[in-house]
């Protein structure tokens, strides 16, 4: 089935005729998550977690491909297993990835910079911009949460 095919099925909700064209990537990812600290249960949770987020891209027509379908899922799990290893605490935060992944993301301009920026703080840091931003919980409830002396 060709990358078009698969993308066609993908934005039609068609999804079983699409992921029996997606699955044959799933050795590929098995065998990265293995490599790099992960077992074939890790692979096969990172390979959903990244099958989730093509379908997404595809259903919002935000999905515009400049490599193989192929090369662009396994970008999605690099991404997603680095981020694994990040909160697992085996890769530590502000390391450069070891393999840079050279592909076109439709992102805000600035997203990778505040995205680099973010992965260089601290937990406590990053988690109280989390819950205040994006959880929208009180100075208050932060502090506790967190450990703080006050708020």
């Amino acid at each position: 089935m060709s990358d078009k095919e698969i993308i066609e099925h993908l934005n039609q909700n068609k999804y079983s005729a699409a992921l029996k064209g997606l699955y044959n990537v799933l050795p590929l990812v098995k065998k990265y998550v293995t490599n790099n600290n992960g077992t074939g249960d890790d692979a096969e949770d990172i390979f959903q977690d990244a099958l989730v987020i093509l379908c997404k891209k595809a259903r919002t027509n935000e999905l515009v491909l400049t490599v193989p379908l192929k090369s662009y899922l396994m970008a999605i799990v690099k991404n997603c297993w680095l981020q694994e290893l990040r909160q697992r605490k085996k890769l530590p935060l502000g390391e450069p990835d070891k393999e840079p992944i050279n592909i076109e993301l439709n992102e805000e301009p600035g997203f990778f910079l505040a995205k680099a920026a973010f992965d260089l703080l601290g937990e406590k840091c990053r988690q109280l911009l989390i819950r205040f931003y994006f959880n929208q919980e009180s100075f208050k409830t932060i502090a506790t949460a967190l450990a703080f002396s006050d708020e």
